[in-house]
């Protein structure tokens, strides 16, 4: 379908996921927005507004970047601009206006916010207000009305006038904040998120009274009208310097058409085409210059403003993050002037962002041979020399940003495939990873960059659920969007999306190539049919099926969740190739998250065929508690792995135990050694091993139950003193150790533990072989993590968190 159409689309999909919350699991959390509308609160409500019109702005302005796309940016006719579009709404609205004065029926009388009813359609009434808000359109027309009380409320207008085209400009001057305006039989809607909304079913019932602050001369007679081409691009510079990227990409396309419309074949003689060669069309191509007549034309009109406006377009798109369009224009701008050093290095930066590493290197290269001293010419080229390397060898120096403290600016992860391939499993006869060669403990399996995240200190802190990511529905929101904007800049994306599965519809079995995954492989070209394809329900089964957060992963190492000011560990993501990486309680590979970066390292000896699995959950708490993680972050399985099914066997015997853990776990998880509720805690850990010497258990099977009561453990060790003689019956520390490298080696609270353990032995003075023994067992945790980084820097890595 046409992008125009997608871009609309997609809009209003998501604006019927704001209004009715189409992901079935998720839970009304924005509790300040539900407050402010029922209690008529004007800052509040526009506090939300805000936050709403900020979540959805990016996929609004690339839309309309691909209308101007669509339209063609050598046409003449392709592209209203700002300011025609203000001219031409205010010109509809006073129309309106005037149609609609002393439209109010004589028995009609007035009612306040207050008065208004939920629920019900107040006939014969009529609300007076002044709309306070900036509107924007998704499947309705967004603001908000403010009565003569001060009251205020959100309003939710269905105007079928406005096409599909219709720009978020556009409707901010038909319904301008500041009008005032009438509602008729006023209607007070409760919304599934618990909030309330004026619902205006058409736009006929909104009569606008007077039309707010008049229209500034520039946008009734826009100045770049008058301008030449020159003007135009540095309109264009003007507004780049303002960051309004998009604004920029407008103006400079409006000099290149400006330029080739004073050179256009109508007015200039065309040549022959060569023998044996086809004549291109004129205007057959959306950025490049129509032949070479024209290029000569150009040249004698001005040629270096038309070489620049494409050069700085391509700047503008890399800012956006359309990296495709950014090498389109900088091949153009090379194609007038092949020694622009500028578009030398954004064709470089594209491909870079392309991940086209080799290619960027060449262009970055050329570059230095015109300027050899440029620093930014030189870092672009080390840069693309280390990603090239990553990809070709599998090598990340990650040491100096380790040992740091994890400080200062992330280092280059570029995408990597190593031995792994992804298969339909034997067993469960669903896609998964597996290993295509015998692996060692610490290699690394895949690097991937995340396709989009959202992080805890992007999202409002007062809205904020004290849950895991993958429970917090905006996080899932904010985070569909941000997918979204992925299908409209890159068919690439879209592409990584159509081949994972979804809650929805999880049979999707098909094997995609592995090139799809690796920096710089072939892909190709996913066409879109259908709306359908990128719809709301389709992506957010995505999501529920695919997207992970900190759970299970060294983001938060500690033993305790965080719910406060700690959030900065919180995120979710979504990954493509790790998406084929199935859940197991006794994972066999531990992921390291830097910035948007998943490192995947094995965690254990694993045979060509194997399975790579990671937790989903904290892996360290027993069966029931995972089980119940996996429910409720909306995981639609249930994991069988041995550890499982070993619990599940035991569970009899431990279900008194697993209770009390829980009941502790649920009323305060962060606990104050010496408390009577970390002695209740420690007194499970004997609790446990009573139970394990009665049952007489394998020793595998003793390292696997102790994994999962470790909390226990350690409080047990914190209260050593306080527990008498019942500390004797504590395994020794390196047990639980080699417990938790049983269950999931590489696990955060592991690595905390065992560096714990190292400090305290060292700092007793207890023997060289028993510090040694602690230190080689930590050192096991940190590899799997870590991956095969020098004895040295693991080591530093464990003194720096024994320190912490």
């Amino acid at each position: 379908m046409e992008s125009n159409e997608m871009g609309r689309e997609l809009l209003n999909e998501l604006g019927v996921l704001q209004l009715y919350g189409l992901d079935a699991y998720r839970a009304p959390s924005d509790r300040s927005l539900v407050e402010a509308s029922l209690s008529r609160n004007k800052d509040g409500l526009l506090e939300a507004h805000i936050r709403f019109m900020r979540r959805f702005q990016e996929l609004e302005r690339d839309w309309q970047l691909m209308k101007l796309q669509d339209a063609g940016f050598s046409s003449s006719n392709g592209h209203e601009s700002s300011g025609v579009v203000a001219a031409e709404a205010a010109k509809m609205s006073r129309k309106k206006q005037h149609q609609q004065q002393g439209l109010l029926p004589k028995g009609m009388t007035s009612i306040r916010l207050v008065e208004l009813k939920v629920g019900k359609q107040h006939h014969g009434r009529v609300l007076y207000g002044v709309l306070c808000a900036e509107a924007f359109f998704l499947s309705l027309i967004q603001t908000l009305v403010e009565d003569e009380d001060g009251n205020a409320a959100r309003v939710m207008i269905d105007d079928s006038s406005l096409d599909g085209s219709a720009s978020w400009a556009k409707v901010q001057i038909r319904y301008r904040k500041g009008m005032k305006i009438a509602i008729r039989n006023p209607f007070l809607s409760d919304l599934p998120d618990e909030s309330v909304a004026l619902r205006v079913h058409s736009e006929d019932d909104v009569v606008i009274l007077s039309e707010g602050p008049p229209l500034l001369p520039s946008e009734v007679n826009p100045p770049w009208t008058k301008l030449d081409a020159a003007d135009l691009r540095t309109e264009g510079n003007r507004l780049f310097a303002k960051h309004d990227w998009a604004g920029a990409i407008d103006f400079y396309s409006k000099c290149i058409r400006k330029s080739l419309l004073s050179v256009s074949p109508a007015k200039q003689p065309q040549p022959p085409a060569p023998r044996g060669k086809k004549k291109k069309k004129p205007g057959s191509s959306n950025h490049a210059i129509p032949n070479k007549a024209t290029v000569k034309s150009v040249a004698l009109v001005d040629q270096d403003t038309v070489m620049l406006a494409y050069s700085n377009r391509a700047a503008a798109w890399m800012k956006l993050q359309h990296y495709e369009k950014a090498l389109v224009d900088a091949e153009e701008a090379l194609k007038l002037d092949p020694s622009h050093l500028k578009s030398i290095y954004r064709k470089g930066r594209a491909l870079h962002a392309l991940e086209q590493y080799e290619q960027a290197c060449k262009w970055f290269s050329e570059a230095l041979g015109l300027v050899s001293q440029d620093k930014d010419v030189k870092v672009a080229l080390q840069k693309s020399e280390i990603c090239l390397q990553q990809i070709q060898q599998g090598v990340y120096d990650l040491s100096k940003h380790l040992l740091s403290g994890c400080e200062g600016s992330l280092p280059e992860c570029s995408d990597y495939v190593g031995p792994v391939e992804i298969r339909i499993s034997a067993t469960t006869g669903r896609r998964g990873l597996f290993v295509t060669r015998d692996v060692g403990v610490g290699e690394l399996l895949l690097v991937s960059n995340a396709l989009a995240i959202v992080r805890s200190d992007t999202t409002s802190l007062e809205n904020f659920e004290a849950c895991p990511s993958r429970s917090n529905a905006s996080f899932r929101d904010d985070l569909l969007v941000k997918i979204y904007c992925l299908v409209l800049k890159s068919p690439k994306w879209l592409q990584h999306l159509s081949c994972l599965s979804d809650s929805e519809c999880p049979g999707n079995e098909k094997l995609p190539p592995m090139d799809l995954f690796r920096s710089g492989g072939k892909w190709g070209e996913t066409k879109l049919h259908s709306a359908q394809d990128v719809s709301v329900r389709r992506v957010m089964g995505l999501l529920l099926q695919n997207a992970i957060d900190e759970s299970g992963c060294c983001t938060q190492p500690a033993l305790t969740k965080s719910s406060t000011k700690e959030q900065q560990g919180q995120f979710l993501g979504l990954w493509a190739l790790p998406s084929f990486v199935n859940h197991s309680c006794t994972p066999t590979s531990a992921r390291l998250h830097l910035g948007d970066a998943l490192l995947l390292h094995a965690s254990r000896q694993l045979e060509a065929g194997e399975e790579v699995t990671f937790t989903y959950v904290n892996s360290m708490l027993p069966l029931q508690i995972r089980q119940e993680f996996l429910e409720q972050d909306s995981w639609k399985f249930q994991c069988t792995c041995a550890r499982c099914e070993l619990e599940t066997r035991l569970k009899e015997s431990l279900e008194h135990i697993g209770k009390h853990f829980q009941s502790l776990w649920a009323v305060n998880e962060t606990f104050i050694p010496g408390t009577s509720e970390t002695l209740d805690m420690a007194n499970i850990a004997i609790k446990v091993e009573h139970l394990l010497k009665a049952n007489g258990s394998y020793a595998y099977e003793q390292q696997l139950i102790r994994a999962s009561f470790f909390i226990a453990y350690w409080f047990g060790y914190l209260n050593l003193e306080r527990m008498g003689k019942h500390a004797l019956k504590l395994p020794p520390p390196e047990m639980v150790i080699d417990a938790t490298t049983a269950a999931a080696p590489g696990d955060g609270n592991a690595l905390v533990f065992a560096a714990f353990w190292l400090k305290k032995f060292e700092d007793q003075g207890a023997s060289k072989l028993v510090v040694n023994d602690v230190q080689n067992r930590a050192m096991l945790i940190f590899k799997c993590l870590y991956g095969k980084q020098k004895s040295s820097v693991l080591k530093k890595l464990m003194r720096a968190q024994a320190a912490n």
